[in-house]
């Protein structure tokens, strides 16, 4: 929190706004009416899209911010993905792995300064907007806007420290040391109260206009809300919902008519293809001129899991995040998302975007790259790509609402859905590049993939509805979480990291020796005994405002 006076004292200077100096004087402005004309206010929302992209940079104290990224506890600690790179490059993410980490370990700040950055913005604008006289559809939106921001960072702060300080308004110093950590449940029923908020005061997609394009809608805050319910219902013990909830959300996104799959998996995840009827939530990223946050428009998470050797023009990284061969292996070899999920050593010959590629195995964890993540050139500015970064999707949709069906005990309606789901795939391309030669075709499967439709019934066809989850949205950074709530994360992940490498020799995966009783030092407890990995609150908060530390 000592860092949250700080985020409040510094972050109206971090606003994007490419005219900011050149707007004429219209008399004296404060932080306190400052959104008093349309312009300020549509400036200063921007600018809490603006946190979403940087993965990296100065914090608003001016000291370098590590990164921060969610495919840390979402795919990289889980049977998923590996750290990548070379062996002893990311000591932050060593120590996670081995669940040696520390409160002092900077990656734990970054994500506390960032979440609580996100959130000063939004608290700033839900205090002084209401007082502006600007149009009321207007100021409407704008705070529809700052209630799904503030729900989507309590959200990410939950995911990775669980209960955390609430605040609903900026920090005032008469607070310091004052504010103290709210419940795992408090916690989630503010983020629900921020996204049905939300709900209430944000446009569908097709009422925003063009230029407006990747704001929060009230499609994103139905989702986001669906995923935050399925969450809490495998982990709170307070929790008084049920699946009906998570049900009445993905019912409203699927009925409203804004969004549909696109018709090709494998156009999803390209450069040119942004903001498809498929996308529900996304990143913006542009091409601009800085590397780093905050001047940056772009995104490093692309550069960050490339590939580390360089080939001419092919983009190249730091190489994190690689796949696992138990993610590969969890693929029917005929599916052709696999194709989009994963490029390397191990797959189809190395090759990526029609080249076959240099590879260096001892610089990688595993045998595979992230295809989600690859990009078909190198950008001008390596750590800025303009690719947007798409965080839920229809797809998605499809597959919570086929799991809320299962719980009400609707089957017929989820392999309905989860059918759609595999059709899709069935009638879907292989990725693009696929053949050496041709960098921008798609070519076709030259048989029929062996996916047929799921006919399961009862606990089978729970564990085919959270089978085609990691499949269909694999390094999409929501393993950890699917795992986690449904009890499943030690022993999954201790299995695949520890047991199933025993014997590991050579260029196999690496081995996390004791990884579930590591990783048990360092959980809470939740519904039913569940247990919940966290990271250690940051020293400095813990010592500033007398926090309970989490059992580090």
């Amino acid at each position: 929190m000592k860092n949250i006076l700080l985020i409040l004292a510094c972050s109206l200077f971090f606003y994007s706004c490419e005219d900011f100096l050149n707007l004429k004087p219209q008399g004296m402005e404060n932080s306190d009416n400052y959104m008093n004309t349309e312009d300020n206010a549509i400036r200063v929302v921007n600018g809490m899209y603006d946190l979403l992209g940087q993965s990296e940079g100065k914090a608003p104290d001016g000291r370098w911010l590590d990164h921060h990224y969610e495919f840390f506890l979402g795919s990289m600690v889980t049977d998923d993905s590996e750290k990548g790179s070379k062996p002893s490059d990311g000591g932050g993410l060593i120590e996670l792995l081995n669940w040696s980490i520390n409160p002092s370990t900077t990656l734990c700040n970054a994500f506390w300064i960032h979440g609580y950055w996100g959130i000063s913005r939004a608290n700033y604008v839900l205090t002084n907007l209401p007082n502006s006289p600007i149009d009321d559809t207007l100021k409407n939106r704008l705070m529809g806007e700052a209630y799904f921001m503030r729900g989507y960072w309590y959200f990410y702060l939950l995911k990775h420290f669980g209960g955390v300080p609430l605040l609903e308004e900026p920090v005032q110093p008469s607070q310091y040391g004052k504010i103290n950590r709210a419940t795992l449940h408090e916690t989630f029923v503010q983020i629900e109260k921020d996204l049905s908020e939300a709900i209430k005061l944000l446009p569908e997609r097709s009422e925003y206009a063009a230029t407006d394009m990747g704001r929060a809608t009230k499609g994103a805050a139905r989702g986001y809300m669906a995923r935050v319910l399925s969450y809490q219902l495998g982990i709170d013990s307070e929790c008084d919902k049920t699946w009906q909830s998570v049900y009445d959300q993905t019912s409203a996104i699927i009925t409203s008519g804004e969004y549909k799959l696109v018709s090709n998996f494998a156009t999803l995840f390209e450069e040119e293809n942004k903001n498809t009827e498929e996308s529900i939530f996304e990143i913006q990223c542009l091409e601009g001129t800085a590397y780093d946050a905050p001047a940056s428009l772009g995104t490093a998470y692309y550069y960050f899991q490339a590939n580390r050797v360089e080939n001419k023009g092919a983009n190249s990284g730091y190489g994190f995040n690689n796949p696992t061969e138990n993610l590969v292996q969890a693929f029917d070899p005929t599916d052709p998302r696999l194709s989009c999920t994963v490029y390397g050593i191990g797959y189809n010959s190395g090759i990526l975007y029609g080249t076959k590629l240099k590879y260096d195995r001892t610089q990688q964890s595993t045998n595979y790259f992230n295809r989600k993540a690859a990009l078909a050139e190198k950008p001008n500015i390596s750590k800025s790509s303009n690719r947007n970064v798409l965080l839920m999707r229809y797809g998605e949709i499809y597959l919570m609402h086929a799991e809320a069906c299962f719980y009400l005990n609707k089957e017929e309606e989820a392999r309905e859905y989860i059918n759609y789901i595999r059709a899709r795939a069935r009638q879907s391309t292989l990725c693009r590049g696929f053949n050496e030669g041709d960098p921008t075709g798609y070519p076709a499967l030259v048989s029929v993939p062996n996916l047929p439709d799921v006919t399961s019934t009862g606990e089978e066809l729970l564990h085919a509805i959270w089978h085609e989850r990691r499949l269909e949205l694999a390094m999409e950074n929501l393993r950890g979480w699917d795992l986690i709530r449904t009890g499943r994360f030690l022993d999954v992940t201790s299995k695949v990291k520890d047991t199933d490498r025993l014997n590991n020799t050579g260029d196999d995966e690496p081995r996390y020796p004791n990884y579930r009783e590591n990783c048990l030092r360092h959980c809470i407890q939740g519904k039913g005994g569940i247990y919940i990995p966290v990271l250690p609150l940051p020293l400095s908060e813990v010592q500033s405002w007398g926090l309970e530390q989490n059992p580090y």
